[in-house]
Protein backbone atom coordinates (compact mmCIF):
# COMPACT_ATOMS: atom_id res chain seq x y z
CA UNK A 1 0.00 0.00 0.00
CA UNK A 2 1.32 3.51 -1.07
CA UNK A 3 0.80 6.35 1.04
CA UNK A 4 -1.34 7.78 -1.45
CA UNK A 5 -3.96 4.84 -1.59
CA UNK A 6 -4.56 5.73 2.21
CA UNK A 7 -6.18 9.48 1.65
CA UNK A 8 -7.72 7.92 -1.69
CA UNK A 9 -11.42 9.65 -2.40
CA UNK A 10 -14.52 7.23 -0.75
CA UNK A 11 -16.90 6.81 -3.08
CA UNK A 12 -19.16 9.21 -3.99
CA UNK A 13 -22.71 9.54 -3.27
CA UNK A 14 -24.51 10.61 -6.59
CA UNK A 15 -28.18 10.55 -7.59
CA UNK A 16 -31.91 12.25 -6.84
CA UNK A 17 -32.35 9.52 -4.70
CA UNK A 18 -29.38 9.66 -2.71
CA UNK A 19 -30.25 13.52 -2.15
CA UNK A 20 -33.26 13.21 -1.05
CA UNK A 21 -31.67 10.61 1.76
CA UNK A 22 -29.24 13.33 2.20
CA UNK A 23 -31.75 15.42 3.12
CA UNK A 24 -34.33 13.19 4.88
CA UNK A 25 -30.53 12.12 7.27
CA UNK A 26 -29.32 15.80 7.90
CA UNK A 27 -33.32 16.71 8.90
CA UNK A 28 -33.33 13.89 11.33
CA UNK A 29 -29.98 14.49 12.76
CA UNK A 30 -30.38 18.37 13.30
CA UNK A 31 -33.31 18.02 14.38
CA UNK A 32 -32.59 15.35 17.40
CA UNK A 33 -29.06 17.84 17.77
CA UNK A 34 -31.76 20.84 18.62
CA UNK A 35 -33.59 19.10 21.09
CA UNK A 36 -30.23 18.92 22.98
CA UNK A 37 -29.50 21.94 22.63
CA UNK A 38 -33.10 22.93 23.64
CA UNK A 39 -32.47 20.62 26.75
CA UNK A 40 -29.53 22.80 27.54
CA UNK A 41 -31.41 26.32 26.93
CA UNK A 42 -34.65 25.25 29.29
CA UNK A 43 -32.85 23.97 31.90
CA UNK A 44 -30.92 27.18 32.36
CA UNK A 45 -33.99 29.06 31.75
CA UNK A 46 -35.96 26.59 34.46
CA UNK A 47 -33.05 27.39 37.19
CA UNK A 48 -33.41 31.41 36.77
CA UNK A 49 -30.89 32.23 33.87
CA UNK A 50 -31.50 35.02 31.53
CA UNK A 51 -31.88 35.29 27.39
CA UNK A 52 -29.12 35.97 25.96
CA UNK A 53 -27.58 37.33 28.95
CA UNK A 54 -26.15 34.23 30.17
CA UNK A 55 -25.79 32.43 26.41
CA UNK A 56 -23.09 35.76 25.48
CA UNK A 57 -20.82 35.82 28.58
CA UNK A 58 -17.13 35.64 27.68
CA UNK A 59 -15.98 35.52 24.24
CA UNK A 60 -19.57 36.38 23.08
CA UNK A 61 -19.38 39.49 24.31
CA UNK A 62 -16.31 40.40 22.58
CA UNK A 63 -17.54 39.10 19.06
CA UNK A 64 -20.35 41.56 19.83
CA UNK A 65 -18.34 44.64 20.35
CA UNK A 66 -16.49 43.55 17.09
CA UNK A 67 -19.74 43.07 15.20
CA UNK A 68 -21.33 46.83 16.32
CA UNK A 69 -18.27 48.79 17.19
CA UNK A 70 -15.59 47.27 14.79
CA UNK A 71 -11.94 46.71 15.78
CA UNK A 72 -9.35 48.97 17.76
CA UNK A 73 -5.79 48.46 17.91
CA UNK A 74 -4.09 47.07 20.65
CA UNK A 75 -4.62 49.12 24.10
CA UNK A 76 -5.33 48.15 27.77
CA UNK A 77 -8.64 47.75 26.86
CA UNK A 78 -11.53 45.48 28.75
CA UNK A 79 -9.34 45.44 32.04
CA UNK A 80 -6.27 44.55 30.22
CA UNK A 81 -2.86 45.46 31.12
CA UNK A 82 -0.40 44.17 28.30
CA UNK A 83 0.02 46.86 25.68
CA UNK A 84 -0.83 44.41 22.83
CA UNK A 85 -4.24 43.35 24.45
CA UNK A 86 -6.58 43.93 21.37
CA UNK A 87 -9.96 42.62 19.97
CA UNK A 88 -8.04 41.59 16.85
CA UNK A 89 -7.28 38.43 18.10
CA UNK A 90 -10.85 37.44 17.23
CA UNK A 91 -11.34 36.36 13.60
CA UNK A 92 -13.47 38.89 11.67
CA UNK A 93 -15.83 35.95 10.36
CA UNK A 94 -18.20 35.76 13.31
CA UNK A 95 -18.89 39.46 13.70
CA UNK A 96 -19.17 39.91 9.82
CA UNK A 97 -22.18 37.98 10.14
CA UNK A 98 -23.37 38.93 13.19
CA UNK A 99 -22.98 42.88 11.69
CA UNK A 100 -25.30 41.98 8.92
CA UNK A 101 -27.72 41.07 11.44
CA UNK A 102 -27.05 44.52 13.59
CA UNK A 103 -27.70 46.34 10.48
CA UNK A 104 -31.50 44.96 10.09
CA UNK A 105 -32.56 45.89 13.66
CA UNK A 106 -31.23 43.75 15.87
CA UNK A 107 -29.35 44.60 18.99
CA UNK A 108 -25.41 43.52 18.66
CA UNK A 109 -25.88 40.99 21.42
CA UNK A 110 -28.96 39.16 19.53
CA UNK A 111 -27.19 39.48 16.40
CA UNK A 112 -24.14 37.91 17.32
CA UNK A 113 -25.80 34.76 19.65
CA UNK A 114 -28.34 34.56 16.67
CA UNK A 115 -25.04 34.32 14.15
CA UNK A 116 -23.75 32.03 16.44
CA UNK A 117 -26.30 29.40 16.39
CA UNK A 118 -27.00 29.73 12.44
CA UNK A 119 -23.18 28.45 12.28
CA UNK A 120 -23.73 25.50 15.00
CA UNK A 121 -26.63 24.58 12.69
CA UNK A 122 -24.69 24.97 9.44
CA UNK A 123 -21.59 22.92 11.25
CA UNK A 124 -24.31 20.39 12.93
CA UNK A 125 -25.34 19.28 9.40
CA UNK A 126 -22.22 19.08 8.22
CA UNK A 127 -21.09 16.53 10.86
CA UNK A 128 -23.81 14.38 9.88
CA UNK A 129 -22.83 14.67 6.07
CA UNK A 130 -19.44 13.30 6.78
CA UNK A 131 -20.59 10.43 9.41
CA UNK A 132 -23.19 9.45 6.71
CA UNK A 133 -19.98 9.58 3.78
CA UNK A 134 -18.48 7.38 5.84
CA UNK A 135 -20.83 4.89 7.35
CA UNK A 136 -23.88 5.60 6.11
CA UNK A 137 -26.99 8.01 7.40
CA UNK A 138 -27.59 5.80 11.12
CA UNK A 139 -23.61 6.83 11.73
CA UNK A 140 -24.29 10.27 10.57
CA UNK A 141 -27.17 10.55 12.81
CA UNK A 142 -25.62 9.13 15.80
CA UNK A 143 -22.15 11.49 15.18
CA UNK A 144 -24.00 14.30 15.04
CA UNK A 145 -25.42 13.66 18.77
CA UNK A 146 -22.51 12.07 20.42
CA UNK A 147 -20.37 15.56 18.75
CA UNK A 148 -23.47 17.43 20.58
CA UNK A 149 -22.79 15.44 24.08
CA UNK A 150 -19.53 16.26 23.38
CA UNK A 151 -16.83 17.45 26.11
CA UNK A 152 -17.79 21.41 26.71
CA UNK A 153 -20.92 20.51 24.00
CA UNK A 154 -22.52 24.18 25.96
CA UNK A 155 -20.63 26.23 23.37
CA UNK A 156 -23.04 24.70 21.03
CA UNK A 157 -25.38 26.95 22.35
CA UNK A 158 -23.26 30.07 22.62
CA UNK A 159 -22.95 32.98 20.31
CA UNK A 160 -19.52 31.80 19.39
CA UNK A 161 -17.73 31.20 16.34
CA UNK A 162 -16.87 27.43 16.33
CA UNK A 163 -20.31 26.82 14.78
CA UNK A 164 -18.80 28.92 11.48
CA UNK A 165 -16.00 27.38 11.34
CA UNK A 166 -16.29 23.31 12.52
CA UNK A 167 -18.67 24.26 9.48
CA UNK A 168 -16.55 24.73 6.71
CA UNK A 169 -13.65 23.21 8.05
CA UNK A 170 -16.24 20.05 7.61
CA UNK A 171 -17.03 20.89 4.53
CA UNK A 172 -13.52 20.37 3.76
CA UNK A 173 -13.38 17.32 5.41
CA UNK A 174 -16.13 16.25 3.18
CA UNK A 175 -14.51 17.27 -0.03
CA UNK A 176 -11.61 15.62 1.02
CA UNK A 177 -13.28 11.97 1.38
CA UNK A 178 -14.98 12.28 -1.88
CA UNK A 179 -12.09 13.70 -3.70
CA UNK A 180 -12.71 17.27 -4.26
CA UNK A 181 -9.40 18.39 -3.25
CA UNK A 182 -9.72 22.21 -4.44
CA UNK A 183 -13.05 22.54 -3.01
CA UNK A 184 -11.51 21.14 0.20
CA UNK A 185 -8.85 23.81 0.24
CA UNK A 186 -11.18 26.55 -0.89
CA UNK A 187 -13.04 25.43 2.58
CA UNK A 188 -10.69 25.27 4.95
CA UNK A 189 -9.81 28.50 3.52
CA UNK A 190 -13.03 30.24 4.23
CA UNK A 191 -12.45 28.24 7.74
CA UNK A 192 -9.35 30.43 8.31
CA UNK A 193 -11.44 33.50 8.36
CA UNK A 194 -13.40 31.79 11.67
CA UNK A 195 -10.40 30.72 13.98
CA UNK A 196 -6.95 30.34 14.25
CA UNK A 197 -7.85 26.53 14.97
CA UNK A 198 -7.97 26.05 11.44
CA UNK A 199 -3.95 25.23 11.48
CA UNK A 200 -4.28 21.28 11.59
CA UNK A 201 -6.75 21.76 8.28
CA UNK A 202 -3.98 23.61 6.28
CA UNK A 203 -1.47 21.01 7.44
CA UNK A 204 -3.09 18.18 6.04
CA UNK A 205 -4.17 19.04 3.23
CA UNK A 206 -0.36 20.04 2.49
CA UNK A 207 0.22 16.11 3.68
CA UNK A 208 -2.00 14.84 1.75
CA UNK A 209 -0.24 16.76 -1.13
CA UNK A 210 2.98 15.78 -0.27
CA UNK A 211 1.55 12.07 -0.20
CA UNK A 212 0.65 12.91 -3.94
CA UNK A 213 4.67 13.01 -4.77
CA UNK A 214 5.83 10.57 -7.36
CA UNK A 215 8.09 9.28 -5.25
CA UNK A 216 5.43 8.66 -2.27
CA UNK A 217 1.84 8.09 -4.65
CA UNK A 218 2.87 6.41 -7.84
CA UNK A 219 -0.66 5.27 -8.14
CA UNK A 220 -2.06 9.10 -7.99
CA UNK A 221 -2.65 10.42 -11.52
CA UNK A 222 -1.18 13.60 -12.47
CA UNK A 223 -4.68 15.87 -13.02
CA UNK A 224 -5.27 14.41 -9.01
CA UNK A 225 -1.89 15.80 -8.06
CA UNK A 226 -2.71 18.87 -9.47
CA UNK A 227 -5.86 19.14 -7.51
CA UNK A 228 -4.13 18.60 -4.14
CA UNK A 229 -2.09 21.18 -5.10
CA UNK A 230 -4.78 23.59 -5.16
CA UNK A 231 -5.91 22.93 -2.16
CA UNK A 232 -2.42 22.80 -0.26
CA UNK A 233 -2.56 26.59 -1.78
CA UNK A 234 -6.11 27.40 -1.34
CA UNK A 235 -6.31 25.93 2.36
CA UNK A 236 -4.13 28.45 4.07
CA UNK A 237 -5.14 31.52 2.13
CA UNK A 238 -7.74 32.71 4.82
CA UNK A 239 -5.81 32.89 7.95
CA UNK A 240 -2.94 34.13 6.03
CA UNK A 241 -4.60 37.05 4.49
CA UNK A 242 -6.56 38.23 8.06
CA UNK A 243 -3.07 38.05 10.10
CA UNK A 244 -1.54 40.42 6.93
CA UNK A 245 -4.40 42.67 8.11
CA UNK A 246 -3.36 42.43 11.68
CA UNK A 247 0.31 43.17 10.56
CA UNK A 248 -0.90 46.05 8.82
CA UNK A 249 -3.00 47.70 10.93
CA UNK A 250 -0.66 47.12 14.20
CA UNK A 251 2.64 48.10 12.16
CA UNK A 252 4.29 45.11 13.14
CA UNK A 253 4.45 41.90 11.05
CA UNK A 254 4.23 39.41 13.60
CA UNK A 255 1.33 41.21 15.05
CA UNK A 256 -1.43 38.61 15.16
CA UNK A 257 1.42 36.45 17.51
CA UNK A 258 2.37 39.71 19.88
CA UNK A 259 -1.92 39.72 20.71
CA UNK A 260 -2.05 36.57 21.10
CA UNK A 261 0.93 36.61 23.78
CA UNK A 262 -1.36 39.91 25.13
CA UNK A 263 -4.07 37.69 25.99
CA UNK A 264 -1.84 34.90 27.49
CA UNK A 265 -2.34 32.54 24.36
CA UNK A 266 1.28 31.17 23.23
CA UNK A 267 2.87 27.67 21.82
CA UNK A 268 4.89 25.76 24.32
CA UNK A 269 6.17 22.37 25.28
CA UNK A 270 3.81 19.81 26.27
CA UNK A 271 5.46 19.46 29.89
CA UNK A 272 5.04 22.72 30.20
CA UNK A 273 1.15 22.29 29.81
CA UNK A 274 1.20 19.48 32.79
CA UNK A 275 3.70 21.69 35.17
CA UNK A 276 0.97 24.21 34.60
CA UNK A 277 -2.15 21.28 35.14
CA UNK A 278 -0.07 20.73 38.38
CA UNK A 279 0.09 23.89 39.87
CA UNK A 280 -3.52 24.48 39.23
CA UNK A 281 -4.85 21.02 40.39
CA UNK A 282 -5.44 21.88 44.00
CA UNK A 283 -6.56 25.59 43.71
CA UNK A 284 -10.28 26.46 43.54
CA UNK A 285 -11.99 26.40 41.10
CA UNK A 286 -10.32 24.02 39.04
CA UNK A 287 -11.86 20.98 41.22
CA UNK A 288 -12.64 17.79 39.81
CA UNK A 289 -15.98 19.02 38.45
CA UNK A 290 -13.79 21.74 36.47
CA UNK A 291 -10.47 21.52 36.23
CA UNK A 292 -10.37 17.24 36.15
CA UNK A 293 -12.93 17.13 34.20
CA UNK A 294 -11.03 18.93 30.97
CA UNK A 295 -7.97 17.04 32.19
CA UNK A 296 -9.95 13.70 31.28
CA UNK A 297 -11.34 15.50 28.03
CA UNK A 298 -8.26 15.55 26.50
CA UNK A 299 -7.27 11.86 27.76
CA UNK A 300 -10.76 11.01 26.47
CA UNK A 301 -10.08 12.37 22.85
CA UNK A 302 -6.23 10.45 22.95
CA UNK A 303 -8.36 7.15 23.60
CA UNK A 304 -10.59 8.22 20.61
CA UNK A 305 -7.72 8.65 18.37
CA UNK A 306 -6.12 5.73 19.10
CA UNK A 307 -10.05 3.74 18.45
CA UNK A 308 -10.07 5.86 14.59
CA UNK A 309 -6.51 4.01 13.96
CA UNK A 310 -7.79 0.42 15.31
CA UNK A 311 -10.78 0.40 13.22
CA UNK A 312 -9.27 1.80 10.49
CA UNK A 313 -10.61 4.66 9.71
CA UNK A 314 -10.20 7.45 7.13
CA UNK A 315 -6.22 8.54 7.24
CA UNK A 316 -7.31 11.89 6.50
CA UNK A 317 -9.87 12.15 9.30
CA UNK A 318 -7.61 10.46 11.82
CA UNK A 319 -4.70 12.69 10.61
CA UNK A 320 -7.07 15.88 11.60
CA UNK A 321 -7.76 14.38 14.72
CA UNK A 322 -4.22 13.92 15.89
CA UNK A 323 -3.53 17.43 14.14
CA UNK A 324 -6.06 19.09 16.81
CA UNK A 325 -4.89 16.95 19.13
CA UNK A 326 -1.24 18.09 19.12
CA UNK A 327 -2.21 22.15 18.75
CA UNK A 328 -4.13 21.36 21.64
CA UNK A 329 -1.93 19.92 23.80
CA UNK A 330 1.04 22.25 22.76
CA UNK A 331 -0.89 25.35 23.46
CA UNK A 332 0.09 27.14 26.41
CA UNK A 333 -2.80 29.33 28.80
CA UNK A 334 -6.59 28.54 28.91
CA UNK A 335 -5.91 24.95 30.30
CA UNK A 336 -9.67 25.23 31.34
CA UNK A 337 -10.66 25.69 27.45
CA UNK A 338 -8.75 22.64 25.98
CA UNK A 339 -11.66 20.89 25.86
CA UNK A 340 -13.48 23.32 23.63
CA UNK A 341 -10.40 23.43 21.25
CA UNK A 342 -10.85 19.72 20.89
CA UNK A 343 -14.87 20.40 19.66
CA UNK A 344 -13.64 20.76 15.76
CA UNK A 345 -12.47 16.63 16.19
CA UNK A 346 -15.88 15.68 15.71
CA UNK A 347 -14.53 12.86 13.79
CA UNK A 348 -13.20 11.29 16.72
CA UNK A 349 -16.36 10.12 17.73
CA UNK A 350 -16.71 8.12 14.82
CA UNK A 351 -15.59 4.74 16.25
CA UNK A 352 -18.46 4.87 19.01
CA UNK A 353 -21.04 6.05 16.52
CA UNK A 354 -20.18 2.93 14.48
CA UNK A 355 -20.56 0.55 17.38
CA UNK A 356 -23.73 2.25 18.81
CA UNK A 357 -25.56 1.54 15.27
CA UNK A 358 -24.48 -2.34 15.80
CA UNK A 359 -26.21 -2.27 19.17
CA UNK A 360 -29.94 -2.81 19.86
CA UNK A 361 -31.82 0.04 19.34
CA UNK A 362 -33.20 0.88 23.01
CA UNK A 363 -29.20 0.40 24.51
CA UNK A 364 -27.96 3.17 21.61
CA UNK A 365 -31.50 5.49 22.51
CA UNK A 366 -31.09 4.47 26.70
CA UNK A 367 -26.57 5.80 25.97
CA UNK A 368 -27.74 8.47 24.12
CA UNK A 369 -29.93 9.89 27.26
CA UNK A 370 -27.77 9.14 29.77
CA UNK A 371 -24.90 11.28 27.91
CA UNK A 372 -27.53 13.45 27.37
CA UNK A 373 -27.75 14.13 30.52
CA UNK A 374 -24.61 14.13 31.95
CA UNK A 375 -23.64 16.83 28.88
CA UNK A 376 -26.69 19.18 30.61
CA UNK A 377 -25.45 18.89 33.58
CA UNK A 378 -21.85 19.73 32.44
CA UNK A 379 -23.26 22.44 30.38
CA UNK A 380 -25.61 24.36 33.53
CA UNK A 381 -22.34 24.39 35.59
CA UNK A 382 -20.31 26.31 33.01
CA UNK A 383 -22.92 28.69 32.00
CA UNK A 384 -23.63 29.05 35.71
CA UNK A 385 -19.96 29.41 36.91
CA UNK A 386 -17.21 32.32 36.51
CA UNK A 387 -14.69 30.90 34.51
CA UNK A 388 -15.12 30.78 30.31
CA UNK A 389 -15.48 27.16 29.30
Amino acid sequence: MTVATVVAPSAPLTGGRDRMSAIRCVGIGVGLWLVQRLAVVLTLLIGGGRLPDDLMRWDGQWYARVATNGYHLPTATGGGSHPWFSDLAFFPGLPAAARLLHLCGLSGTWATLIAGWAGFVLAAAVVTLVGRQVGGPRVGILLVLLWGVAPRAVVESLGYSEGWFIAAVGTGLLMGLRGHWGRAGLAVCVAGLFRPAVVPAVVLLGLVWVASWPVLGRGVPASQRRHRLLGAVLAPCGIVAYMALVAFRTGAWDGYFLIQRGWGSTLGWSNQVFRTAARMWPASPYNWAYFGLVAASVVLYVLLLVAMFRTRQSLLLCGYVALILLLTVFSQGYFHSKARFMLPAFPAFLPVAQRLERMPRWITVLALLVLTGLSTWWSISVLTGRYSP
